[in-house]
């Protein structure tokens, strides 16, 4: 049977000061009416069963998952609340050995809850056909064609030739520097990764025993909340990207034709949100003359600029960020001075 793993546990820091420890960007409604949250239960209540859905989260959040999933007649057992945020790999891990428990043929979709689609039809369309390949026991991930240098995104390399329905990864190397990501778009043979994974869970288990024995050590020894909040410090903070997706050998790609978008960063939100006729994007109270391609975002006060260019201003009740467009990625770098200053309230 399918499964859906929903990873909605961080606190988009890239997306700061917006997105907060306690009020993270899955919870905001960038780009749709509906929480990012909502529009991926959304994308995969058509294709998985309701009771078969299962979201990674953030203990923190319990009172606003559990608002959301009420609106989906989603189980409350359902959802995993990470006793403390440990990237990818651990929930990744849990589940599937949790699911593997409830049934040993289940086939898993992975997806991050900060995507936008498009095309939510051939986004069903694009999951369809990597369940059949998952069945045969690959990993399958969705790679996009790169349109600039991106620090913020893994890379996925595949081999030149193609089956009838996917291309055979060469390697999977995650968040390279600005040197190599140059180097990579001028490469046809890599392609974004979208952090999308759809695999048996027998065969993803299989590969963090091999790839990463003690992590798989810990999650076998899980099998209820007193094992979770003993062991879980154990794991490492270390993504499913980085454990596993760069050293599996049985990985697959299929090409994201449907529209996809990481709202990862604030620049990412120029693909998702009307711009006027001198590419700006104004939300909220602003004013301005003669600014060009630059998002102003203001929750209360008024904004008032003039002549930016390839600027981005957001100002929330206690804090204004101002970067440079080709900056947006590194705005995690404020969050993490905030918490070495211990500015806690502004995290």
């Amino acid at each position: 049977m399918n499964y859906a793993i929903i990873l909605a546990g961080g606190i988009g820091s890239r997306f700061w000061p917006l997105s907060r420890y306690l009020e993270p960007k899955q919870f905001l409604n960038i780009g749709s009416k509906k929480s990012m949250l909502e529009e991926s239960i959304h994308k995969v209540i058509g294709l998985i069963k309701k009771e078969n859905i299962y979201i990674a989260a953030n203990k923190a959040h319990r009172q606003k998952i559990e608002e959301c999933i009420n609106k989906f007649n989603l189980s409350l057992n359902n959802i995993f609340f990470e006793p403390e945020g440990k990237n990818t790999l651990a929930p990744i891990g849990v589940l599937s050995q949790k699911i593997y428990r409830i049934d040993p043929e289940a086939v898993i979709v992975v997806l991050p809850c900060d995507h936008f689609v498009k095309n939510n039809q051939r986004f069903l369309k694009s999951l369809r056909q990597g369940l059949r390949i998952a069945k045969q026991g690959y990993i399958v991930t969705f790679g996009i064609t790169p349109k600039r240098p991106e620090t913020g995104y893994g890379y996925i390399k595949v081999k030149s030739k193609k089956t009838k329905f996917y291309y055979a990864v060469e390697k999977i190397t995650e968040k390279p520097d600005l040197d190599k990501a140059r180097q990579f778009i001028q490469d046809k043979k890599y392609y974004y990764n979208s952090g999308l994974f759809i695999f048996r869970a027998d065969v993803m288990l299989k590969e963090i025993r091999r790839i990463a024995p003690r992590a798989y050590k810990t999650i076998i020894k899980i099998k209820n909340k007193q094992d979770l909040n003993r062991l879980w410090p154990r794991f490492s903070s270390v993504s499913l990207d980085y454990a596993i997706m760069e050293k599996t050998r049985n990985a697959a790609m299929l090409i994201a034709d449907y529209g996809w978008l990481d709202l990862g960063s604030w620049q990412a939100i120029e693909e998702t949100v009307k711009k006027d006729k001198d590419g700006n994007i104004f939300r909220g109270s602003c004013i301005d003359i003669g600014s060009k391609n630059s998002t102003v975002w203001s929750q209360k006060r008024t904004i008032a600029t003039l002549g930016l260019d390839n600027v981005i201003v957001v100002d929330t009740e206690d804090a204004l960020l101002v970067c440079a467009k080709d900056k947006a990625q590194d705005v995690k770098r404020i969050v993490r001075i905030l918490k070495r200053k211990n500015c806690l309230s502004q995290i």
